[in-house]
Parts: structure tokens; C-alpha cells; sequence
């Protein structure tokens, strides 16, 4: 592609700052339920209502803001295997991956009036550069991945890369997995400091971002997103303007609630149900549906379950300890129990993809001697007493005769881990660990993993969706800071110089080459021999959708989409959901 090195100057900045200060935003009024669309916020509650910064570990992003509040340059669609230009109409890599140009939507414009251009793209990419690793894992992976990044002209975006990467696009802008980097507003940003800015004022129509929704609203229990009928994209003829008036995020809290909310109409997506309390809702509200007609319901999540630990924290720095937690894990009892028989134990921390087979398959040898599917309380007896642990009482100690205590941290909300919690500690209680689990709200979840507070958690392994690299990232060192110093990845702050080095290969080699196979089996010996995590069981969220006021929303019949409501891809939903009376 032949670009151009023509600029535009600062001055034209300023012009279009100061027309669009007289510009209003408008917003729809007088909204009856049936022209509200209402989300269940699957974390339960907002503990930092008034912040919506999109890059502080802190904020809750499924509360609407990743959803309805911010716009990605582009979706990676599950269904379809498609890039979803957005933002952006297209990309294109140099032959030796290390370069991409990327070309923005003409008429994009932010809800202030102001254009969207390449230089915000420049902007927010180099402030997350040069802020890495304190505004989380979107500025570590440009730290690691950007090596320059250059405005060309207003619709020109060019990236230089420290090294190939073929999957920079997806991973970086796709939504790969729940979030993206979401570009942010020069005009207003430049002048704060991205570090404590909260990026919420609603008198000024903060967050101001380039979305069909205007926050109106924010509170601990909900959030109000109201459309704004001068979006962009129907102006511009790109995409009609989504029939929702509102989209709420609301809180349900337990099960029980969510269930009842449900049958009443008052929500229009619910978060997790366990199978016996969804079946008796559709028995009393047909109006509910999930993925699949039948059991087992539910869409695959790319999110395994597993539990971690910090693995610089005695007594889980010892391999061997957390080998023995393994054993003494019987994973058919947490699905039974906790998942009411709707999906299957995990050998490891990908999805059970199509892709991944041959993968998995080819490290055959590998669980056979690594087994993590195995449940067996006298091995891990066995491995507890080699390592130098003796039982005192019920439970095992130390040489010193410190008791090993495990507090597993749960995070509130997290419907599926919260059904677990119980099964797990009960398990290792009876193989001698002294196990307990404290539910902690989003917030206080992601500060005790995120600073190194947390010694055991249970948690959600979101990495590769059509070849392992991304999940083998999540365990690379760079993601290994000092204990009360910012953790990304999988927060395990564990290290391995030959494991990272396989990892950089990996990272630079294309999902269609056969040396990956070989990578991977590398790496995977490194990472079960060590065994940071423990994979646990695959996750089949049973999450549902209420056609009462509204239809057309995404099941395995009419897959337009996956149906994660808490992803960034939400938008794809909102933007195609139709009002029920007119189906």
C-alpha cells in the first residue's frame, strides 16, 4: 500500500475543539420499559461508580463502559471468524509482520463533536507505552509490542513493532477475549493525568467517547446509558441507530434474585443460572432462552477455570505443594456439584476448541506424565511428605510446624467460582490443607491478585481462542513484578527463563505453521512441570437472555455473534436487537 506523509497541524485541532464546544449531545428522553434494554452487571455491584478511566485496574468495564460506553477500531466474531471493522475499515501488515497500517472510518466523530483521527489512536497508544505496567495490561502489552507508532495523515494510523507478532491485530484491537484496547479522546485526555483521571462528569458528558450511548447515570446498583441520536455511524450511513432508547447495567445480586428479576421481566439478560433454578424459570416465563434448546444450554465459554496461586509466597513457591493441591482435587465433584453436570473437567487451561485439538493431542505423552486430570488423596499425601510436610492434627505443617493454610479468593459475582468456592476448600480440607475461600468484591479481588496480597484464588484462564500462544503468555515473566507492585497475566508472579524464551518464539511464529506444535510441547513441559496454576474444568455459562420486550438476540440457531453481554462485543448485540413486539 502506497501511503502519504501529509500531516495535519495542530491548529486544525484546535478549530475543531472550538466548533464542537458549542456542540450538544442528544440525548433520547422519556424512556418507557419497553425501549429499555437492561443488562445484569455480573459483578453485582459497581464499587467505583464515579470512575470510568478504561485502563485502571480498578474499573469495572462490564458495567457498560466496554459495552456501550466506548467503541473498538474493531470485533473479532467468534461465530463468523471475521475482524468487524468498526472504528477503523481495515489493516494490513508488512510481509514480515512487524508493521501494520491501519486505516480509520471516515465520519467517525467523538460525542462532543470533535473528530476522530489518527492522532488520538497515536495518543493513547503512546500513553500507554509510556505508562506500563501502572495502567494494567492493555499499556504492558504496548510496552512489550510497540516499538513506534506514527499519525501518517487523519485516517492513518502506522504501527512499528518490536518484533513480528501476526496476531498484534487480534489481540491488541479484536476483542479477543472480553476487552480491547479502546482508544480515548486526545482533546480531553492530554491535559490530565491518565494515572488518577476518573474520566467521569457527567455535567460535561464525560466519558466522552465515539458510541451510540451517553453515560446518564452511574450508581453502586446501576448504570444508565442513554442513546444519542447524533452517533457517527447513522449519520455517516455505517450502521442505523440501535433501537434501545436506554441500556441499563443492572445489579441482580444472588441467584435466587436474578431467577426471580427474571421471571418478572425486570432484566433482559441474566448472568449464570445453575441448571435446576433455569429450568423452573422457563417453566414459569417461556420468554427465557439460552444458546442451545437443550441441555446442556450453554455456549462454551473460552474461559477455563482453574485455581492459582502467588507463586513467590511459601508455601506455594514449592512445586511439589502445588501438585499435591492437584491430586487432591476430584474435578467430577465440582462439576456435579457446582455445575450441575453441564460441562467437563479441564485438562488444561484452553477451551475445548476445534483448534486446539492437535495441540493437545500431540502433548499426549505429556499428561500422561504430567496427569492434572487425576484425583488421588494418597499421592498427594505421598508428595506432601517428600517435600519435608507433616500432619499436625488434620492438617499438614511445616518443619516449623506452621500449619498450611490456603485462603482461596473468590470474586463476588463470579456466579460459577462462588458454586465452586465451597466444593474446593471442602475437598482440600479432607486431603489435610487447611482451606477456607473469602468472597471479595471486584475491586478488592483484583488489588489482592494485582499487588501480591492474594496467595490462592480461583480464577478465569482467558488467553488463546484458535492457538495456545495467548494463554502461554499469561505465564511469561514480564507479567512478574515484586510483591505490592502492579501483576498482569495471570498474576502467578511466576518465572522461567527457558519457558519465556520458547514463549518469545512462539509469539513470532504464525498459528499455520507446524513449528508451533513443537513450541507448544515445549512449553507445556516447562508449565506442567511447575504447574503455576491447577486447570479445574471448562466453563459452560449458562447465561440467558429474556425476549419479553426484546428479540433477535444471539443463540446456536441465530449465531450472529457470541453471546457474551459482558464482553466488549456487546455492542454487536445492542446494535442489533429488536423491539418484541415488532418481531
Amino acid at each position: 500500500m502506497r501511503l502519504t506523509t501529509r500531516r495535519f497541524g495542530a491548529l486544525g485541532m484546535m478549530l475543531a475543539i472550538a466548533l464542537a464546544s458549542t456542540a450538544t449531545t442528544s440525548f433520547a428522553q422519556s424512556v418507557a420499559r419497553e425501549d429499555q434494554l437492561i443488562f445484569e452487571n455480573i459483578s453485582e455491584r459497581v464499587t467505583t461508580p464515579e470512575n470510568y478511566n478504561p485502563f485502571l485496574p480498578s474499573t469495572l468495564l462490564h458495567a457498560g463502559l466496554q459495552q456501550v460506553g466506548l467503541e473498538s477500531l474493531f470485533y473479532y466474531n467468534y461465530e463468523t471468524g471475521e475482524m468487524v471493522p468498526w472504528q477503523a475499515e481495515s489493516y494490513e501488515f508488512n510481509p514480515t509482520f512487524d508493521e501494520i497500517t491501519i486505516k480509520l472510518r471516515q465520519g467517525v466523530a467523538w460525542s462532543d463533536g470533535v473528530p476522530f483521527t489518527s492522532e488520538d489512536v497515536v495518543y493513547t497508544l503512546t500513553t500507554l507505552k509510556d505508562n506500563a505496567p501502572s495502567l494494567g495490561g492493555w499499556s504492558v502489552n504496548a510496552k512489550t509490542w510497540i516499538a513506534s507508532v506514527e499519525a501518517v495523515d487523519p485516517q492513518t494510523v502506522k504501527i512499528k513493532l518490536t518484533s513480528a507478532n501476526p496476531r498484534f491485530m487480534l489481540d491488541t484491537f479484536g476483542v479477543r477475549i472480553y476487552g480491547t484496547t479502546m482508544i480515548v479522546p486526545k482533546h480531553i485526555w492530554e491535559t490530565q493525568d491518565p494515572l488518577t483521571f476518573s474520566n467521569y462528569d457527567v455535567a460535561k458528558g464525560w466519558p466522552v467517547s465515539t458510541s451510540p450511548y451517553g453515560l446518564a447515570s452511574s450508581t453502586t446498583t446501576e448504570t444508565v446509558w442513554k442513546r444519542r441520536d447524533d452517533w457517527w455511524g447513522a449519520k455517516s450511513g455505517f450502521h442505523a441507530l440501535p433501537e434501545p432508547l436506554e441500556v441499563l447495567f443492572r445489579t441482580a445480586g444472588s441467584e435466587e434474585r436474578r431467577a426471580a428479576m427474571a421471571t418478572n421481566n425486570e432484566l433482559d439478560s441474566l448472568w449464570v443460572l445453575g441448571r435446576d433454578n433455569f429450568e423452573n424459570v422457563v417453566r414459569t416465563n417461556p420468554a427465557v432462552t439460552s444458546w442451545f434448546k437443550e441441555a446442556p444450554y450453554a455456549y462454551l465459554d473460552p474461559c477455563p477455570r482453574y485455581m492459582s496461586f502467588n507463586t513467590t509466597a511459601a508455601p506455594f513457591d514449592n512445586p511439589q505443594v502445588r501438585w499435591a493441591i492437584s491430586e487432591a482435587i476430584n474435578r467430577d465433584a465440582i462439576v456435579d456439584i457446582a455445575w450441575e453436570n453441564l460441562t467437563v473437567p479441564a485438562k488444561w487451561m484452553t477451551p475445548d476448541y476445534p483448534p486446539f485439538k492437535p495441540y493437545m493431542d500431540g502433548a499426549a505423552d505429556l499428561f500422561e506424565q504430567y496427569p492434572t486430570l487425576e484425583y488421588n488423596v494418597e499421592k498427594s499425601a505421598q508428595i506432601m511428605q517428600e517435600a519435608g510436610f507433616t500432619k499436625n492434627g488434620e492438617f499438614w505443617a511445616d518443619s516449623s510446624g506452621k500449619p498450611v493454610t490456603i485462603d482461596v479468593v473468590i470474586r463476588q459475582g463470579e456466579a460459577d467460582q462462588v458454586r465452586m468456592a465451597p466444593v474446593v476448600t471442602q475437598l482440600l480440607r479432607r486431603a489435610g490443607f487447611d482451606a477456607n475461600f473469602q468472597l471479595n468484591d471486584i475491586a478488592a479481588f483484583n488489588d489482592a491478585l494485582s499487588n501480591g496480597r492474594a496467595d490462592a484464588w480461583l480464577d478465569v484462564s482467558c488467553g488463546g481462542i484458535s492457538d495456545p500462544y495467548a494463554t502461554l503468555d499469561l505465564y511469561h515473566s514480564r507479567h512478574a513484578t515484586p510483591i505490592g507492585t502492579l501483576a498482569t497475566g495471570a498474576r502467578t508472579r511466576w518465572k522461567n527463563a527457558d519457558y519465556d524464551a520458547i514463549v518469545e518464539k512462539m509469539a513470532v511464529t504464525a498459528a499455520d505453521d507446524p513449528a508451533m506444535q513443537t513450541l507448544f510441547h515445549d512449553a507445556l513441559a516447562i508449565w506442567l512441570k511447575d504447574l503455576p496454576a491447577v486447570p479445574l474444568v471448562q466453563a459452560a455459562l449458562l447465561t440467558s437472555f429474556n425476549t419479553h420486550y426484546w428479540g433477535n438476540f444471539p443463540t446456536a440457531e441465530n449465531n450472529y455473534v457470541h453471546p457474551g453481554f459482558w464482553w466488549a462485543t456487546d455492542l454487536l448485540i445492542v446494535a442489533e436487537v429488536k423491539k418484541a413486539s415488532q418481531q
